[in-house]
């Protein structure tokens, strides 16, 4: 009798352990596939993400209820679609003529319908109102990241003297503004979207060797003091409209994304928010990486930037935490963000190409993004 009690003990814990950590283990193996960015599935995924580039009627894809939502869908797409490959283009020598003629389509759609949702909210084009001083820093700061990317693969990008333009005019918005900080929507500021402002500016100086411009310093100083909490070193999700008071606590999927902007402009403040991440923020569950929106003991409602929470854990946020993680040198911690969204996003392979089901645009963009994202130390090098 006892066994037989024994024996199907160990069949109960020997079948827990497998529903366990079966999925875990498996999850790994897939996610092995996609750690480099010179393996055979990132190469994939980037086809993937360049064949969406050409499409007639992304737009279609979304549908969150919201025209301004839809619109900053649909820009983030190209954005991401542009860094990724931007990205691949340094790290695979083979695939760098390729995949820089592959970033052209989607600047192409930035620089024109993908503005749609910026023009709308400010009623005036951003590119058409350079020498004016509002801000449009989500637009112009995100897209001027990816202008200045192509112009580091090719000096003679068709895109060097607008980069050359809207970083001239991002320059002289934050040095004219008592704030130092560019709204993204009108009485609307970001820490996040000023974080891509600025490095923007400073990968456009990188690109062409230049000396980096002193508001890069002076911006990086005025941010550590007013953006990030001083204890937890998280950043801020919103600011209000003086551009010192937080207008909203620090969140994962901000900092997360901070993170990664960081590393094209100051490796140590890229360390910063990726450490307060894993100190704060990070958690592994049966193997998998995850993080959080909120600090312990704060709760929140999953938005637009989160995307939706389960049991607190922002899929947006454990997305660009892969980006935080490639960028300051943490392969464990990529492993096991890695592994989730294998799990969640169902890797698929068909005809060359390599995408995650259930992330649609968007996410394969993202993905790409955060899985190439070059160290910190890459862009600090004269």
């Amino acid at each position: 009798m006892m066994r037989t009690f024994w024996t199907w003990a160990a069949v109960l814990v020997a079948g827990f352990a497998t529903l366990a950590l079966g999925p875990a283990w498996w999850s790994g193996r897939q996610a092995q596939d996609f750690l480099t960015p010179q393996s055979p599935r990132v190469r994939g995924l980037a086809r993937s993400v360049a064949a969406t580039n050409g499409a007639d009627a992304l737009d279609a894809h979304f549908a969150t209820g919201s025209a301004r939502f839809d619109g900053e869908w649909v820009f983030g797409t190209y954005m991401m679609s542009a860094m990724g490959l931007g990205q691949l283009a340094h790290a695979d020598p083979e695939m760098r003529d390729w995949a820089a003629a592959q970033m052209l389509p989607a600047l192409d759609r930035l620089t024109t319908s993908g503005a749609a949702f910026d023009t709308a909210a400010w009623g005036e084009a951003a590119l058409d109102s350079l020498d004016a001083n509002r801000g449009h820093a989500a637009y112009l700061g995100y897209m001027n990241l990816a202008l200045s990317l192509h112009v580091s693969l090719d000096a003679d990008s068709p895109y060097s003297e607008l980069n050359r333009r809207i970083s001239a005019a991002l320059e002289r918005r934050l040095l004219t503004s008592d704030r130092f900080v560019l709204e993204t929507y009108p009485g609307e500021i970001y820490p996040v979207d000023n974080m891509a402002v600025v490095a923007s500016i400073a990968l456009a100086d990188h690109a062409r060797k230049q000396p980096r411009r002193a508001v890069v310093r002076r911006w990086l100083a005025h941010a550590a003091r007013h953006f990030q909490k001083a204890d937890s070193r998280l950043l801020f999700q919103s600011m209000a409209a003086d551009g010192i008071t937080p207008g909203d606590g620090e969140r994962g999927s901000g900092t997360a994304l901070a993170a990664y902007f960081a590393s094209f402009m100051s490796p140590e403040l890229s360390a910063e928010l990726f450490r307060a991440l894993q100190t704060q923020l990070y958690d592994q569950v049966l193997g998998y990486g995850v993080i959080r929106e909120y600090p312990w003991g704060q709760f929140g409602r999953g938005d637009i930037d989160s995307g939706p929470l389960v049991l607190g854990y922002s899929i947006s946020a454990t997305g660009f935490a892969m980006g935080a993680a490639r960028a300051n040198g943490a392969p464990k911690s990529l492993d096991r963000l890695l592994r989730t969204f294998v799990l969640f996003g169902a890797p698929l392979d068909r005809s060359g190409q390599s995408s995650f089901v259930s992330g649609g645009p968007l996410g394969n963009a993202i993905v790409l993004a955060m899985l190439t994202a070059l160290p910190a130390s890459h862009w600090s090098q004269p």
